[in-house]
């Protein structure tokens, strides 16, 4: 217990820091009918490259590379609950371990998390599916209410992307 509150203050004061080092809406990227990995490219240069590195380097012991490993070209659903939530705790990448807080982005629209989980599942050394707004969307409309950063064991047992019911399902009985 004492860990998970060490981890969530540690997550309190980074989004708290990172919160002020964020671009204002007048600096946000283009438009997301721009091509997903294009747009993708612009939102991870202003939130995620300070810790990722332009080239997905990520730093020693902290903050993990980008380039091809199970947390970016895996489960989907992880990595946006990842993104939505933030994460503490101890991970390996790509047999080196990690301690840093990655913050919580779920100020960030349902597009521009897609656009840059496309972006990272695409460059970087990696080749894999695309993250639609869609399933962002889905992912946070099963995971509302107040949550705090995840711990990387129990994130990477958070699976899949809920499946939505189709629009028209509570009027067709």
């Amino acid at each position: 217990m004492a860990r998970f509150l060490i981890h969530g203050f540690v997550l309190f004061v980074t989004a708290g820091w990172l919160a002020g080092c964020t671009p204002s809406d007048s600096e946000r990227p283009a438009s997301p009918t721009d091509d997903p990995v294009v747009y993708g490219e612009r939102v991870y240069a202003l939130r995620c490259q300070t810790c990722h590195q332009a080239d997905g380097s990520g730093v020693r012991g902290a903050f993990p590379p980008l380039k091809p490993n199970n947390w970016v070209q895996g489960d989907r659903g992880r990595l946006i609950r990842l993104v939505l939530h933030g994460m503490g705790g101890e991970i390996e990448v790509r047999g080196e371990r990690y301690q840093g807080v990655m913050p919580a982005f779920g100020y960030l629209s349902n597009d521009e998390i897609a656009a840059v989980l496309t972006y990272v599942r695409q460059s970087f050394g990696n080749d894999t599916t695309s993250v639609s707004p869609e399933q962002v969307a889905a992912v946070r409309a099963a995971n509302e209410g107040p949550r705090g950063g995840w711990l990387a064991d129990d994130l990477w047992d958070a699976t899949g992307i809920p499946e939505t019911a189709p629009p028209d399902s509570a009027t067709a009985r």
